[in-house]
């Protein structure tokens, strides 16, 4: 029997009765015992592994039958993954419906069950098996021209539904079969032609099996995931991150394969895609964007006279890979707006924001965008609401591309004082057993690194910049933890001395 067709069998409506905690002593109404009566034991079990946390604070069955002047009803305890209960005053005969519902905390039903059956003289235990129940959602919203297509991820019960929907301006959907309950959530990412990220969105709503649920999304877009559209002849910054000037590791001079000046980048690579551990032996996956320093580069944001960033407008960067005291981790600078009358991306470039004379005021905030040539693409985040196709911003009147992962409005965050990068340490092994420059260690079986990170994402201290402790090739199957690693770097044999402090970006985009 479908789910839904057992709902309209075990639909009740409670009344005044209400659902009070779940006690041991089991009461039912006392209009309708009989005291000397035998008790029947009635088991509800649940369907293995559904059990969620939260979905079942209250249990209540119901007893009714032709010949019952009134139903039987009372609360059940839970006990593991099986609900309990004797219900007294149940004459025997034919036709007994008995009725199992759960309850969460607010009362939104989310597991039913019930079965029709005679009832012996002394009673047999009665054991009914529980369906999960599910409702609908509808979500509609007024989305901008920009966004063709709409990607909705409805997360209950540890699953995820995921759909896909074309869309021009007003949209409105109904989703069927989701997980009854409270606070489902829902993630909304908007895209435009290009499959460019333009909206993030995440929204809760109650699910109900008797009355469907509304959402209505106001799509506000974000500074910092606005790709804004531009005539063709505003021409595309050229970026080399593999000149000499620009690249430590991955020099293209040292290893002719590595993609031209300008040329799009797959950093989903085994190249720069990487595999190591965390401070526990987990298995953790990050990006090597290479040697970097601790002392973020500038990147101005626009907001208007509240401090909120004009939706619309694009960052505006002043440096690139290869030329001085670039990083891929900028410091947000907040350029002030006050004229109402401002034209969007009408300032493109630090220049005119200081001929400008406007008001310029440095934050604690970091963003790590990583400039690429256009068309370059790193599909990994740890936080999955941060947008993973590449975003656009300004660079001397010209349009920059980059690839954005830590930064204020995510869960990973960058540890950021004192004008720099505070850069958590990180255990690692370099392929040459001497330098830095033919990158890290690869176990020759699995092609991952034995590298360890002392901190993850969203963990205090954690930034995608590590400072390097190197050891020697010879204890590289000895490290595999922190544990391993602390208890080899006290022998000064084990380690390589090098010349200088060396910070490599390597954010952590996922941990197994």
């Amino acid at each position: 029997m479908r789910l839904s067709s057992l709902y309209c069998l075990v639909a009740l409506c409670w009344g005044a009765t209400g659902c009070a905690a779940p006690e041991r002593n089991n009461p039912t109404d006392p209009r309708f015992v009989d005291p000397d009566a035998p008790g029947i034991e009635l088991l509800a079990s649940f369907p293995a592994g559904e059990l969620g946390a939260g979905l079942v604070a209250h249990v209540r069955f119901e007893v009714s039958a032709p010949d019952l002047s009134a139903p039987l009803s009372g609360e059940m305890s839970l006990v593991g993954d099986e609900a309990r209960a004797e219900v007294r005053g149940v004459a025997a005969g034919a036709d007994r419906i008995f009725r199992v519902e759960a309850f969460d905390d607010n009362l939104i039903r989310t597991f039913a069950g019930a079965d029709t059956m005679a009832v012996d003289d002394p009673p047999d235990p009665v054991h009914l098996h529980l369906g999960r129940l599910h409702g609908s959602l509808e979500l509609s919203a007024q989305l901008p021209p920009e966004i063709v297509e709409l990607e909705v991820l409805v997360i209950a019960d540890g699953d995820t539904l995921r759909r896909s929907y074309a869309v021009e301006g007003a949209y409105e959907e109904r989703l069927t079969e989701i997980p009854t309950g409270t606070g489902v959530q829902v993630e909304l990412t908007g895209r435009d032609a290009q499959q460019q990220v333009l909206l993030t969105r995440r929204l809760g709503a109650d699910v109900r099996d008797d009355l469907v649920a509304h959402l209505v999304l106001r799509a506000e877009i974000g500074a910092l995931q606005i790709t804004a559209r531009f005539p063709a002849y505003v021409p595309r910054v050229a970026i080399d991150r593999f000149s000499d000037a620009a690249a430590l590791i991955y020099r293209r001079s040292n290893h002719a394969r590595l993609p031209a000046a300008n040329q799009a980048i797959n950093f989903d690579d085994p190249t720069f895609l990487q595999r190591g551990y965390g401070p526990n032996g987990e298995v953790i996956w990050f990006y090597n964007f290479d040697v970097r320093t601790t002392r973020p580069a500038p990147v101005y944001v626009l907001v208007d006279r509240i401090g909120q960033p004009i939706p619309g407008q694009l960052p505006i960067f002043d440096v690139l890979p290869g030329q001085p005291d670039y990083s891929d981790l900028w410091q947000i600078h907040h350029v002030r707006i006050l004229d109402r009358a401002y034209a969007l991306n009408s300032l493109s470039s630090l220049e005119a924001i200081s001929e400008g004379g406007y008001e310029v005021t440095p934050t604690d905030g970091v963003m790590h965008c990583v400039l690429a040539p256009a068309g370059s693409r790193a599909a990994l985040r740890f936080d999955p609401g941060t947008p993973a196709a590449a975003q656009q911003g300004w660079y001397r009147d010209q349009i920059v591309d980059y690839l954005l992962f830590e930064n204020p409005g995510s869960v990973a965050q960058v540890d950021f004082g004192a004008g720099k990068v505070n850069a958590p340490e990180m255990f690692s092994f370099c392929e040459n057993d001497l330098d830095i420059t033919d990158g890290f260690a690869l176990d020759p079986l699995g092609a991952g690194t034995h590298n360890v990170a002392t901190r993850l994402p969203g963990q205090e201290g954690y930034a995608p910049l590590w400072v390097l402790t190197v050891f020697r090739l010879e204890v590289f199957d000895r490290v595999q933890n922190v544990a391993s690693a602390l208890d080899l770097s006290r022998n000064d044999a084990s380690l390589i001395e090098l010349p200088e402090l060396l910070y490599v970006d390597a954010p952590v985009v996922r941990v197994d």
